[in-house]
């Protein structure tokens, strides 16, 4: 096994985590909780429209190799490469956070959470593409898939369940959801100081970027993996975004009309939301710590061939009409099939980019720039076929999107059979 050239200590992954979920619960505000605030601040909301401004607001993640090169070439003498850009846009993003309870109104809200919403996920994003670039420096490529599949299970769980869980914790103490948002600030302006503990692999800031990115752009093999990344996440806006509503919707907590949803007299949303979004995160986390250790101990091949066997079936499950409470049993499986999914993912794309050793977290963050954008494209989709599906029953409008991510999901399986497995499976002798 390759040993790292600095003492890996266990609050390593500790402090990683940590970070991963702050920066999951900013997207969970995102995809989970602003639509319900939005919901309850102006009363009436279209889902494609929630679907359009959430894609606006993530498009910041669809150019993350921009932030990888900065990470790579540019760093502070004292800090290194990793660590300023950990800190100080996340600064900046816990400042805005801190900003949007005070600038929001019926009248401004859709305008003003677009664009606070893309300044605080470029500080977010500038973040997570930092500490995927530092956990490239550490690990060696053994442990990639139970390192990263940790982190990112965290992150997920942020994602999905983090946000909900601490709006409930404030109501629950009798506080006003807008004071979660401060919180979740003051988090992100605090946290991230935790990586100084971290210590950084010495090396030299003198990267060419210009000829390394020629290098990663000009190999056609290359672009096989771009395409795997791309439809990786093609369907995980519709996870995180339109299905805790539709649930909502089976529950009779929400009444909808097509596209539209609408409040139910003055239900408090956020509980039966949390109840939702925490099912949903257990998944992730039991699928990302079963996937990564079948990737890094068994065979990552194996490990992403699985990942989209679940995913297919769980969307499937979905189509069935079943009450809210089986659809809670599926929410697990979707979950963790999302968990799994992207477990599997990273271990191949953190073994891909250490081909690239000057530029690893530059070719790690053009690979999840293009799953952004798939998952941009994903929730753009999913406006056009809201629009499209107008005047059919609300069930099958919802089951037929979920039928389309099921089929979509495996159009990645095309660009994966095409990447050279050598490139990204572990050689088990040399490892053991």
């Amino acid at each position: 096994m390759e040993k790292s050239a600095v003492e890996l200590k266990r609050r390593y992954i500790g402090i990683f985590s940590l970070n991963y979920f702050t920066q999951g619960i900013t997207q969970s505000f995102f995809t989970i909780i602003i639509p319900i605030y939005l919901l309850q601040l102006i009363t009436t909301l279209d889902v494609g429209e929630i679907s359009l401004v959430m894609s606006m607001v993530l498009l910041p993640f669809g150019v993350k190799f921009i932030y990888g090169i900065l990470s790579d070439k540019f760093g502070l003498k004292k800090m290194g490469r990793r660590k300023p850009w950990i800190i100080f846009p996340s600064i900046i993003s816990g400042l805005l956070w801190i900003l949007v309870p005070f600038v929001l109104t019926p009248d401004n809200a859709m305008l003003m959470i677009t664009l606070l919403g893309i300044m605080i996920v470029i500080g977010v994003a500038m973040g997570d593409t930092a500490i995927d670039g530092l956990i490239l420096d550490l690990y060696p490529k053994e442990r990639l898939g139970r390192v990263q599949g940790t982190c990112w299970g965290f992150r997920s769980v942020g994602i999905i369940a983090g946000g909900p869980l601490v709006v409930m914790l404030f109501l629950g103490l009798r506080g006003v959801v807008e004071v979660s948002f401060i919180i979740l600030g003051i988090a992100m302006i605090v946290f991230p100081f935790s990586v100084l503990l971290v210590k950084e692999v010495e090396k030299s800031l003198e990267v060419n970027a210009l000829e390394n990115l020629k290098v990663i752009f000009g190999k056609r093999k290359n672009w096989k993996v771009f395409g795997f990344s791309l439809f990786n996440a093609i369907c995980d806006g519709v996870i995180f975004v339109i299905l805790p509503l539709f649930v909502l919707i089976q529950w009779g907590l929400v009444g909808a009309t097509g596209s539209e949803i609408d409040l139910i007299g003055n239900t408090d949303l956020y509980a039966p939301n949390a109840l939702v979004a925490f099912i949903v995160g257990l998944g992730v986390i039991t699928g990302a710590l079963i996937g990564g250790r079948i990737a890094d101990l068994q065979s990552r091949k194996r490990s992403v061939y699985y990942s989209f066997l679940i995913t297919t079936g769980s969307f499937l499950l979905f189509v069935i009409p079943v009450p809210w409470y089986i659809l809670m049993i599926f929410a697990f499986f979707i979950g963790s099939s999302a968990g799994w999914r992207n477990a599997a993912f990273s271990a191949v794309i953190g073994q891909e980019s250490q081909l690239y050793p000057e530029m690893d977290s530059t070719y790690y963050a053009t690979c999840n720039s293009f799953v952004n954008l798939g998952s941009i494209i994903g929730l753009q989709l999913t406006s056009i076929l809201f629009i499209s599906f107008a005047g059919f029953p609300v069930f099958g409008t919802y089951a037929l999107i979920f039928l389309i991510m099921a089929i979509l999901i495996n159009i990645d399986l095309l660009p994966f059979f095409m990447m050279d497995p050598k490139e990204y499976e572990i050689n088990k002798e040399r490892s053991e």
